[in-house]
């Protein structure tokens, strides 16, 4: 912007010095008044290019002297011969889009409005004492003026308050990429600013210490800082800020859209002196990032020409980087669920597989041993579990083979046919009697949910068989309404005090697991199980 206006403070110059059969009025005042306003322009660049404190604090007093050139170059150039030689439409878009660039939509209508009253009132004033100007002229100028005002109001609005910030994706797998995330952000941010110099402190809301990454000419660095040195100053952090430690200077982010403050005197909690003076930062940008895992800031110094755009730009960076880590814990956070299920699942199906048939093996063998002491032949009880062992070792291959490779959810099973045999082997297995009630029509099923019932009804049976010292076991199954409804009953001794029974713990796990519903009820003798799923579930 300030080159912008040295530049057109020369060509303004120019043209009036060298079109000099052009009409204007008193054409050396012209040229002295012009000469100081380039003078003026050319201070205010060099400013600009070397101090972001003082290109901030005097903006408002240069748009106030722009605006005072704009009307003094307005009455000097013009007259009944000049139609497009005036800087009228430059010297006014110029003026609203610096307002739109330093502050917001509106501080670009105020400046709009101001233009448009003062000019309206400059010209009139003119007039009425002689000075020669075409009216039709200038009044259709001023509708120029509003409609490039309303023009750049509704950019103004539409641009927001800060520069669209993408960081690239970093590599790896989400939820396991936080550090890549910590890492890639530094040498985003050096690429964005053309720095030589940044930090980024991180504090995360679980653990126990920070990590600090800092990357310079010397390459990437990381180490841990006690949390009792910076932990508390992090969580003050709320803006970004351009900062001077030797000249206590600051310019920071406002609530208000677009607005930035100016302070002077010893700096507020925008910038972490800690840090600052661990590394010897004098000038720089701090940048606070806030998201549901923690809090830090990132701060980068050494680079050129910083100036009040780079904050905003810095602001979105810093919210976009926010995002990101907030993506990375919902990641995080979806793989340890994912895992946490995979392990309880695998915990029920190994309880109410193996554990079961393996504490049943050892009541089987804790009978042989009694067959045998009484004289008996033990070859037929040795083949029979002998032959149970082969099926359980077959069915654990299988759960191990659907673990590595998934389960074909679109292939379908007789639920009856897979009861009727699980039936048969329990009821061998724990030496009870078992029947399977069921309707006089097909219940496929897919292949997950006959393994997710066949487990369900697995451990139904153990439990009744070791705990409630059953002699048989009854399975009902039914389809109603969508839904497969399980009844299964046994002739033990049930629960002692009914009113306090706690329900089977794998079973209660599987079912919710499954989106059902489960209800113990209470029987005249043993105990009544009542399992309800949706017949299209997918385990």
């Amino acid at each position: 912007m300030a080159t912008g206006r040295a530049l057109l403070a020369l060509s303004f110059l120019l043209a009036v010095w060298l079109e000099s059969h052009e009409p204007s009025r008193t054409q050396g005042v012209s040229l002295l008044f012009l000469s100081m306003y380039l003078s003026w322009a050319a201070a205010l660049m060099v400013i600009a290019w070397r101090s972001w404190w003082f290109d901030y604090r005097l903006a408002p007093v240069a748009q106030g002297v722009d605006i005072f050139v704009f009307l003094g170059a307005v009455y000097l150039t013009e007259s009944h011969f000049t139609e497009f030689q005036s800087p009228f439409l430059g010297l006014a878009a110029f003026l609203l889009i610096a307002a739109m660039v330093r502050w917001n939509w509106r501080a670009t209508a105020i400046t709009a409005g101001l233009l448009l009253v003062t000019n309206l009132m400059f010209g009139l004033v003119l007039y009425r004492i002689g000075v020669d100007i075409d009216l039709f002229r200038f009044s259709r100028r001023i509708i120029y003026v509003i409609v490039l005002s309303a023009m750049l109001v509704w950019l103004s609005m539409s641009r927001g308050s800060g520069r669209a910030v993408s960081m690239p994706e970093p590599p790896g797998i989400p939820g396991e990429r936080r550090e890549i995330v910590f890492d890639s952000t530094l040498t985003f941010v050096l690429s964005l600013l053309t720095a030589r110099n940044a930090i980024f402190v991180f504090a995360g809301s679980e653990e126990p210490w920070i990590d600090l990454r800092q990357i310079g000419p010397e390459g990437l660095t990381s180490r841990r800082l006690d949390p009792a040195i910076i932990a508390d100053e992090l969580l003050e952090l709320h803006r970004t800020a351009l900062f001077s430690c030797s000249k206590q200077r600051e310019l920071a982010e406002t609530d208000e859209e677009g607005v930035l403050i100016a302070r002077s005197g010893p700096l507020a909690g925008d910038i972490c002196p800690s840090l600052t003076r661990q590394f010897n930062i004098d000038e720089g940008i701090a940048v606070p990032v806030s998201c549901a895992a923690g809090s830090g800031q990132i701060i980068v110094w050494n680079f050129d020409s910083p100036c009040f755009d780079d904050i905003r730009l810095l602001s979105a960076f810093g919210e976009e980087l926010g995002h990101v880590l907030d993506r990375e814990e919902m990641s995080r956070l979806a793989r340890v669920e994912v895992e946490t299920g995979v392990r309880q699942a695998v915990a029920r199906d190994l309880h109410d597989s193996v554990a079961q048939f393996l504490a049943g093996t050892l009541f089987r063998l804790e009978a042989l041993r009694r067959w045998v002491h009484e004289g008996n032949d033990a070859d037929g009880e040795i083949d029979s579990i002998k032959n149970a062992l082969r099926r359980e070792q077959t069915q654990l291959r299988l759960l191990i083979e659907r673990l590595r490779r998934g389960e074909e959810g679109d292939r379908r099973v007789e639920i009856a046919e897979e009861l009727r045999s699980l039936l048969r082997e329990a009821g061998t297995h724990w030496n009870i009697a078992t029947q399977l009630v069921q309707p006089p029509y097909a219940l496929p099923v897919s292949v997950q949910l006959s393994h997710e019932i066949r487990q369900l009804v697995r451990e139904a049976i153990a439990n009744a068989a070791r705990h409630g010292k059953c002699r048989k076991v009854v399975v009902g199954i039914a389809h109603e309404d969508g839904q497969l409804r399980l009844d299964i009953k046994d002739d033990g001794i049930g629960f002692p005090d009914f009113a306090v029974a706690q329900r089977p713990r794998s079973i209660s796990e599987r079912v919710d697991a499954l989106g059902g519903q489960f209800h113990l009820r209470e029987a005249e003798r043993g105990t009544h199980l009542e399992i309800t799923l949706k017949s299209g579930e997918i385990a």
